[in-house]
């Protein structure tokens, strides 16, 4: 198992889709941003759905691996993010 920060830039009429894949997978940070562990068959299963549904001319998806979540350390300033479904 690896840690993965996954962060995406989809067409508006994709993101519903790309969010609910992601959130089957990954705990969901901020708007774009999903966090958490994956082993090589989930990494595998997750691409190959997220393909299933961006267009690679217009979307973007970026993974992060990292060996865990213990190197990481985040914080937040500021208004908590809104509720994904408040977001188009």
């Amino acid at each position: 198992m690896r840690y993965y920060i996954v962060v995406y830039d989809v067409n508006e009429k994709r993101v519903v889709k790309v969010h609910r894949v992601l959130r089957a997978y990954l705990q969901w940070r901020q708007r774009s941003v999903f966090e958490g562990y994956l082993s090589d068959d989930e990494l595998a299963e997750l691409i190959r759905k997220l393909d299933s549904i961006i267009n690679e001319s217009e979307d973007s998806v970026v993974f992060y691996s990292l060996p865990n979540d213990k190197i990481v350390r985040s914080f937040h300033i500021g208004a908590p993010p809104d509720r994904f479904e408040n977001v188009l």
